[in-house]
């Protein structure tokens, strides 16, 4: 899993938690065990090129992704791994990425 998807989890924590301190803490606790099953993937040289290629792609064709999606995306197709989302709208947009709908 990229590192900017346990980000993204934890800031969703954050944002419903922010004033349940009590719950809040409870909440971040299992997320990090629940996150503890999978391995964190860097952002690794092969990674940085196939985001900048799709940045580019994506901004000449008038296309705007979040760099979030293109990291995400690009750690997918760097690992020759499916995507799965429900977010299928964001990541469709991007070439040589496979999509898996949940």
């Amino acid at each position: 899993m990229p590192g900017i998807v346990a980000e993204e989890y934890f800031r969703g924590i954050f944002y419903s938690y922010w004033d349940e301190e009590r719950f809040l803490k409870v909440k971040l606790a299992d997320a990090r065990r629940d996150l503890s099953a999978f391995e964190i993937l860097p952002v690794t040289y092969d990674i940085a090129v196939e985001a900048a290629e799709v940045e580019v792609a994506a901004a000449k064709s008038g296309v705007m992704i979040s760099l979030a999606d293109i990291i995400i995306a690009s750690s997918a197709i760097s690992h020759g791994s499916t995507l799965i989302t429900r977010n299928v709208k964001h990541f469709q947009r991007v070439p040589k990425l496979n999509i898996r709908s949940y």
